[in-house]
């Protein structure tokens, strides 16, 4: 009988991660607004109530698939610990790395957005969420650069610094969606200009040379 449990449990782990991998695997090729859940349960090649039996929900489904995708940008959360880096240069390349990356990704950018009601409903989302996204380390260079410690304060210049940075990359994705009538066509610096714009603006209280 334990053998007969165990091969179930063996069989609905494999259909989950199926299910899983299916999801980013559409996010990568076409975009988060192109993902339903028929099209994910044909690539897994599995059956459509598997998903809530595994998941709940579609949006719970999203989330983790999100997760796993921004837990392979380990290249740019390393950038944070190059310490012989001035702290500032440090936060910089991370933003220039991780900002890349999300480009890869159509509509990415606005779904990590999006999916802030759900993590900070939930304290468990809330902890997954933070451990992916390296947040105590963000927070640690934050103050590194502004001597800050009052830990509200830095989350919301964290929170600030992705709002600012996310919404051209929102944008973008939103004009290459198309429609009935052209996009106007909206001419940006490159990012690692707009990292610079933006870090010249928001720290320039804290420079010390």
């Amino acid at each position: 009988m334990m053998k007969e449990d165990s091969s179930v449990n063996a069989a609905g782990n494999d259909t989950k991660l199926d299910l899983l991998n299916a999801t980013v695997e559409l996010i990568r090729e076409e975009g988060i607004a192109c993902v339903t859940l028929r099209r994910i349960a044909d690539k897994a090649a599995t059956n459509l109530a598997l998903v809530n039996y595994h998941f709940g929900s579609k949006e719970k489904l999203i989330a983790q698939a999100i997760g796993s995708i921004v837990g392979t940008f380990g290249d740019a959360f390393a950038l944070l610990d190059e310490h012989d880096l001035e702290p500032i240069e440090r936060l910089k390349q991370f933003f220039c790395r991780y900002i890349s990356h999300l480009q890869e990704y159509p509509g990415l950018a606005k779904e990590l957005l999006d999916q802030s009601r759900l993590i900070l409903c939930s304290q468990n989302e809330y902890v997954r969420y933070s451990k992916v996204m390296k947040t105590e380390k963000l927070m640690d260079t934050l103050m590194e650069i502004t001597g800050e410690t009052d830990e509200s304060v830095v989350r919301g210049m964290m929170a600030q610094l992705y709002g600012a940075l996310f919404y051209p990359v929102i944008m973008n994705s939103y004009l290459g969606m198309g429609g009935e009538e052209p996009a106007p066509e909206i001419h940006l610096p490159d990012l690692e200009d707009q990292v610079d714009m933006l870090f010249s603006h928001y720290f320039h209280r804290y420079k010390t040379d």
